[in-house]
């Protein structure tokens, strides 16, 4: 299998991966629901409204979500791409296949064979991506043809799709019966991804859809994070560091000739949109004379036993001089060059491009991990939006208001991130089960990042050990829930799952590949468990129900945006519809922006969030006698699947009393967790008393 087709087969795989980086949603900056607590009666949109009612429509130029304000049609410039006629359903993604009849080791050759090709060709393209995601390359048979980020390529051939139909075929030749419970979780998964990927593969017009230089999350957002990652053992490591800095000329060059090349096919970005980009870009040029990186260079190269004084000063100098010269210039470059772009063009979802609903219903399945349809979803989060807003408002008609108190200065926090990671690492371990001995280091976002980083994230690196873990906070968004953020990104969300799911499967592929709407709905999930080891009284049950709606909100209008077309004025009407707001539509501009240029931003939360919660009640229905540990550990060895493939597993493993834990069966080779202490893992932020210290607290975990 050559390397171009298994980077095109893994394109779900570099979906999921998102440069590394798990962020916390910004979605809580763009939504503020205050004292708005009186809901009015949501309006009912039926086809045969009274006709005297158009009158006002016409005078106020409002619409109904729903109805498009017309706005002039993009369509390509050129006809040599390839389109979809129609929304795909789900049987013809995942066709109904025969079961295969190769079982035995001949069928587990097989699937290790297709995670090696997937897995190595994959990173082998990019020194950089190899190197933050393993420590032991060797191990992993990766090999480099030069040093640097990768190529950008977005061409597919015929080539391609026959290659990705063999492993179909040979995915398709397996007993899946046969295979016990970690490759059959495997095989499934991997099996629904290879689908994904051969429907989307023919169609060429996909691969221009979306930028990828996006505001919020495109590989600019977090350059600097990831090289800040890259560790120095040898001198070849610190030489290989500024190949990868002088490459950075050129791949940054080619994803700009991408935005060029797309826009050329007619698929343009708002001047907003490209004025985000470039912007973007200007705050890494902003930090040219005191980026982080130049300290960081010079304790790198600590590491390195036996450095002369003379060959670290020649490095520490051809090291300021490639960011001098070379890699801050090629950002101004990508800044000047994306303003080039403005056009004037109108601000429309991925739908309105042709085949685009198409589109973004494969952005859709990739994003929420579920074989639900849109318009189920639709109806789903509408219901669960009625749902939490009764919830709400029954509270403020009770006419019980001791809650008030609480509930306008609470503090959801027991301190600093170490601190509020100290508490959870304890006060989780009686609800969820226990993960692998492990080290974590905390950084702070540089100031000139603040706007436009999200409020928290977590970097795991080096996904071959446990003890290679970055907790990233943003100390302008730090607030009165920050312990609840610190639960979303590590104990229980993010860094727990990453690390129980590396001790609990013999695949790579199941947490590397893990779906971003499986991360990112188990840790809004937990988000919203950890509020009891806050607080228990109804200021905070208001309190977590605000956070939902928020990412709830974000989800319906990713999906009325994308794929129903909706208008700005569209999301204001909806939203004032269903919290009882008069909020004017320029409020909901960056909301709006950001979901334009990222199609699925907004359901990989929300509907994340609410798949992962049914999964979880429905088997809390089905087995009433089972604990939250118990029902906790059962998800959690289901692997990172479908939610449907999950709900399946786990009925599994609670029918059958399987809740062995990976630590469980380590036996005495757990001995528990190591506290870090400050200084030991080094420290990338700003200073010891911002709440950026090294170490690991208590103990943590994507």
């Amino acid at each position: 299998m050559s390397k171009k087709i298994t980077r095109t087969l893994a394109v779900i795989l570099l979906l999921s991966m998102a440069f590394s980086i798990a962020g916390c949603s910004k979605i809580e900056e763009f939504f503020d629901l205050g004292d708005s607590h009186s809901r009015r009666e949501r309006r009912r949109r039926d086809d045969d409204d009274d006709p005297d009612e158009t009158e006002e429509t016409e005078e106020t130029e409002e619409t109904e979500p729903g109805e498009t304000t017309p706005v002039p049609t993009i369509a390509p410039v050129t006809n040599d791409l390839t389109y979809p006629d129609h929304i795909p359903t789900y049987e013809e993604i995942h066709p109904v296949h025969a079961n295969g009849t190769v079982s035995g080791a001949e069928a587990v050759e097989i699937l290790n064979d297709i995670e090696d090709e997937i897995l190595t060709d994959s990173f082998e393209g990019s020194y950089v991506y190899a190197s933050i995601y393993f420590d032991d390359l060797e191990s992993m048979g990766i090999e480099f043809d030069s040093i640097g980020w990768g190529d950008v390529e977005f061409e597919t051939t015929q080539e391609d799709i026959d290659d990705v139909q063999d492993v179909l075929d040979r995915l398709y030749s397996i007993d899946r019966d046969s295979l016990d419970t970690d490759d059959r979780i495997f095989y499934d998964k991997v099996l629904y991804d290879t689908e994904l990927t051969a429907y989307a593969i023919q169609y060429s017009a996909f691969n221009y859809y979306e930028s990828a230089l996006k505001p919020l999350t495109g590989p600019q957002s977090e350059v600097l994070f990831i090289l800040e990652v890259l560790d120095f053992e040898t001198v070849e490591d610190a030489e290989n560091y500024i190949l990868v800095l002088r490459d950075t000329d050129r791949y940054y060059d080619a994803l700009c000739e991408f935005e060029e090349t797309r826009a050329s096919y007619g698929y343009v970005n708002s001047d907003s949109v490209y004025e985000e980009v470039a912007e973007s870009f200007e705050n890494l040029v902003a930090q040219s004379e005191d980026c982080f990186l130049y300290d960081s260079f010079r304790d790198r190269l600590d590491n390195i036993q036996g450095l002369s004084n003379a060959d670290r000063d020649a490095l520490i100098e051809e090291h300021d001089q490639v960011m001098h010269d070379i890699v801050f210039p090629e950002f101004q470059e990508c800044a000047d060059r994306m303003r080039a772009l403005e056009c004037g063009a109108p601000e429309v979802g991925v739908s309105d491009y042709p085949g685009g609903d198409a589109y973004y219903a494969y952005i859709f399945a990739t994003q929420t991990n579920s074989g639900r349809t849109i318009d189920e979803s639709i109806e789903q989060l509408e219901a669960y939006t009625d749902s939490v807003m009764d919830t709400m408002m029954s509270v403020a008609a009770s006419g019980d208001s001791s809650w008030m108190d609480e509930y306008l200065s609470h503090d959801y926090s027991m301190g600093d991130t170490q601190e509020n990671l100290d508490y959870l690492y304890d006060i989780v371990q009686e609800d969820f089960p226990p993960i692998p001995d492990h080290d974590y280091r905390l950084m702070t976002v540089p100031e000139v990042f603040e706007d436009d980083f999200s409020p928290a994230a977590f970097l795991g690196y080096h996904l071959d050990r446990f003890d290679h873990n970055i907790v990233i906070t943003n100390e302008s968004s730090i607030g009165s829930t920050f312990g609840i953020t610190c639960a979303h990104e590590g104990y229980p969300g993010h860094m727990y799952e990453s690390l129980y799911h590396r001790a609990a499967t013999s695949h790579p592929y199941m947490y590397i590949a893990d779906s971003i709407g499986y991360a990112e709905g188990w840790a809004t999930y937990v988000e919203n468990y950890a509020f009891k080891y806050f607080s228990t009284s109804t200021a905070s049950t208001l309190v977590r129900v605000e956070d939902q709606i928020n990412s709830i909100l974000f989800a319906r209008f990713d999906l009325g945006i994308n794929y129903e077309g909706w208008s700005l004025q569209d999301c204001a009407d909806w939203y004032n519809d269903i919290t009882g707001s008069s909020i004017n539509a320029t409020a909901f501009q960056d909301a709006y922006n950001l979901l334009l240029s990222d199609p699925g931003y907004g359901i990989k939360y929300g509907l994340g969030f609410i798949n992962t919660g049914m999964v979880i009640a429905q088997l809390q229905e089905e087995f009433p006698d089972a604990s939250d540990l118990e029902i906790h550990t059962a998800y959690l060895n289901s692997l990172s699947g479908t939610f449907e493939q999950i709900l399946e597993n786990a009925r599994y493993f609670l029918e059958n009393d399987e809740l062995t834990t990976p630590v469980d069966e380590w036996g005495d080779e757990y001995e528990g967790v190591t506290v870090v202490t400050g200084g030991n893992s080094g420290d990338a932020g700003d200073d010891d008393d911002s709440g950026s210290g090294s170490g690991g607290g208590g103990l943590i975990g994507h």
